[in-house]
């Protein structure tokens, strides 16, 4: 016979009386979704949080010992298969859509509250969510153990590795050598990983420590950071802008004068043209046009004009004209008898 989730809750409350069913049904919000707190329905029926709490307690054990057809003895073997499966352990969110398809049902949050309402019935284990993990459901103590220690020793391995992203081209290597040391399948390890808070997978497919602002940037320069990154060329504080706002939520409108103003006051940020930016790690000097001619010439030595242009423009999105313009300023630059230029020590 095959279970349906809103049939067995049905048929488990069918044993109740009136009252206890109707508890229940409000606790849990197993008719319209929405729970209610002990203390509020104290207020309803006129008792004590602590007398409505030995209400409700007293009508699930009468649900417990009430399963004559064996439905919930055959909903708790399936769930503790498929649990069995991924590790005895599965975040709550993941939880409810894969119970979702284990018995074919429409997704709505009635059904997700009659589903925990079950699993609480059944007697699983569950964590609330705190600063580490989200919210999940076990199968005992020793799965929570196995998923806590594989997370904390992750994190490290991470650390260790003094990456600030590990990248959607290398993640499969890197993750292959970090749980080969926990003998885990790659299924139970993902599914370890899913439920803790310390990684994260960014909009470009890469994998880190949620507190690395390369793979969950948080303010607008580290947008801009990762933007430029991907892109590996320089960009227009207005495209900047852009981009930040199709890879970020999309009810935060991105102005691009607040990017301009952000990527001015960051020295991971050069200005190599008029509101365009390039990133310092990329090989980007500070400075102005005559700086850069500057310290060139001082690198390389005397150069014609036609090789300081090139290099000049590798760093500069310029007009010609203005490097040309500048090189004829006699204070900083002197023309020597074979038509290079040099730095005037003078």
């Amino acid at each position: 016979m095959d279970i349906k989730i809103g049939q067995l809750v049905n048929d488990l409350l069918r044993g109740l009386d009136s009252r206890q069913k109707e508890v229940l049904e409000k606790r849990y919000g197993l008719k319209d979704g929405k729970n209610m707190t002990l203390e509020a329905l104290g207020d309803i029926y006129g008792v004590t949080r602590e007398r409505m709490r030995q209400i409700q307690n007293s009508a699930l054990e009468k649900l417990k010992a009430s399963d004559k057809n064996g439905l919930l003895a055959k909903f708790t073997k399936k769930v503790s298969d498929h649990l069995k499966n991924v590790g005895g352990l599965r975040r709550e969110t993941l939880l409810l859509a894969d119970l979702q398809l284990l018995f074919a049902e429409s997704s709505s949050s009635v059904l997700d509250n009659k589903a925990k309402f079950l699993m609480e019935v059944a007697g699983f284990d569950y964590s609330p969510e705190d600063k580490s993990f989200y919210s999940y459901w076990f199968l005992n103590n020793e799965n929570k153990k196995k998923a806590t220690d594989f997370v904390a020793k992750l994190a490290k391995f991470l650390e260790s590795k003094k990456q600030t992203v590990v990248t959607a081209g290398t993640i499969d290597k890197i993750f292959k050598e970090a749980i080969k040391p926990h003998n885990l399948k790659e299924l139970v390890a993902l599914n370890y990983i899913s439920a803790s808070k310390k990684f994260h997978v960014n909009q470009f497919g890469d994998f880190g420590l949620s507190n690395w602002s390369e793979v969950n940037p948080k303010t607008v320069r580290d947008w801009a950071h990762l933007i430029l990154r991907k892109e590996n060329k320089p960009l227009h504080f207005t495209e900047i802008a852009k981009m930040i706002g199709n890879v970020r939520d999309v009810s935060k409108v991105m102005n691009p004068q607040t990017v301009h103003n952000e990527l001015i006051k960051d020295i991971r940020f050069v200005l190599v043209g008029r509101g365009i930016y390039g990133l310092k790690e990329c090989g980007f000097e500070p400075g102005t046009t005559k700086e850069v001619m500057v310290r060139l010439l001082k690198q390389k030595g005397p150069m014609s004009p036609d090789e300081l242009l090139k290099m000049v423009l590798k760093e500069r999105i310029l007009k010609k004209n203005t490097i040309l313009v500048n090189l004829q300023n006699k204070k900083h630059f002197k023309r020597l008898e074979d038509g290079r230029y040099s730095v005037n020590m003078a």
